[in-house]
């Protein structure tokens, strides 16, 4: 569970569209992870204590059920979003994941896949993993040159700081698929204790005729089964379809704000509640966007 941590919110308020103001709310955040979230040690976050300033955002919370908007003695909470949380478990061998998870057709057709594109580029994939910091640094440049190269990235967190990360060893897990001697297709993790985070992936559309976006994550995927280290690999809130078709499990999430029960906050959360459309409020506080939630 992160230690909390004060930001300014600015709760949007949009009418027919239109992002009418954002009203700046004073909040410490707090957040579960996935291995807490799994475990049953998020329990405390359902009604932390509210701290200083206006009140605390808890973002990432398995969701109690709880209604939308409800008053309680000491406060005013409201549900922001509601989401689905995927992840892929690590717990079992990867031949036995492949087998739960996909129908023997599926199955087939991953190894039809993988025999078709050595045929055509070598008899060994050609799949590098990058980990120190001289090698975080090269498989950065090489990501940042496909980027401008046109290609496409699903990512998770994008903004993450991997040479800051590589630092300390053993934290990122870089991976790039090549093609006589082309890149082209990446993934990347970062791990944190028992748990990897999904931080980016991408591939060429010239070589999408051979599946390198699925070779890349499946041929990652069982060398990370295969380190003991790891029990999770977290996909975060938020729906895809990559996260789709490689999570093993799920649950629901919530965001939820909790303010301080003032008349003032009441009716902000009131007009929040009458004004605002569900599509428009976001849990993604960390990603500045008009008319989702915003934390500066």
């Amino acid at each position: 569970m992160s230690r909390p941590t004060e930001h300014t919110l600015l709760l949007p308020f949009v009418l027919a569209g239109r992002h009418l103001f954002s009203v700046p709310l004073r909040v410490s955040v707090q957040q579960a992870s996935l291995a807490q979230a799994l475990g049953g040690g998020a329990g405390e976050l359902v009604r932390p204590p509210l701290g200083q300033g206006d009140g605390v955002l808890v973002k990432d919370l398995p969701d109690p059920g709880c209604r939308t908007f409800t008053l309680g003695e000491d406060r005013v909470s409201y549900v922001l979003e509601r989401d689905v949380w995927r992840y892929l478990a690590l717990t079992d061998s990867y031949e036995r994941f492949l087998s739960a998870r996909y129908s023997p057709k599926t199955r087939e057709s991953f190894a039809q896949d993988e025999a078709r594109f050595r045929e055509q580029f070598g008899a060994e994939l050609d799949l590098r993993e990058y980990q120190s910091p001289g090698e975080v640094a090269e498989f950065s440049t090489l990501v940042r040159q496909m980027k401008a190269e046109g290609v496409p990235s699903a990512a998770c967190d994008e903004d993450v700081d991997l040479a800051a990360c590589a630092q300390e060893a053993g934290m990122v897990h870089g991976f790039i698929l090549f093609a006589h001697q082309v890149p082209v297709a990446y993934f990347c993790l970062l791990s944190q204790g028992e748990t990897l985070h999904y931080v980016c992936s991408g591939e060429r559309e010239e070589y999408r005729q051979w599946s390198v976006g699925a070779l890349v994550h499946l041929n990652a995927f069982r060398r990370m089964f295969a380190d003991p280290r790891y029990h999770y690999m977290d996909f975060r809130p938020g729906d895809c379809k990559i996260k789709r078709q490689f999570s093993n499990g799920a649950l629901r999430s919530a965001t939820v704000l909790h303010l301080r029960r003032t008349w003032r906050n009441r009716l902000l959360v009131w007009l929040y509640s009458l004004t605002t459309p569900a599509q428009a409020r976001g849990a993604h506080v960390d990603v500045p966007e008009q008319g989702r939630v915003q934390l500066a």
